[in-house]
């Protein structure tokens, strides 16, 4: 992912776009929505984008944390779900 570059490049810059950001990642950690039609292969990659997402989450939690209240408080929900160990030690 770009932003995940940018972050370790310009964090500062990186993190005026967080609150824009933002929907699209609860989108995203929220999983891929079930159909009649879904198959295995759309549950993986959906699973594969939000492993992804989530080391994007963390970094950006660890450069750009305080600047966003609703970007932290998206991380502090995560921190208590099944993504709580990308957390560990943040």
């Amino acid at each position: 992912m770009i932003f995940f570059r940018l972050s370790q490049v310009a964090p500062s810059p990186t993190a005026q776009y967080l609150d824009d950001a933002l929907p699209q990642l609860q989108k995203t950690m929220r999983g891929a929505t079930v159909t009649k039609d879904t198959v295995k292969q759309d549950l993986e990659r959906a699973a594969e984008v939000q492993r992804v997402s989530t080391r994007l989450i963390s970094q950006l939690h660890k450069t750009c944390s305080g600047i966003s209240p609703r970007f932290d408080s998206f991380v502090d929900e995560l921190k208590t779900s099944q993504w709580s160990d990308a957390f560990i030690g943040h």
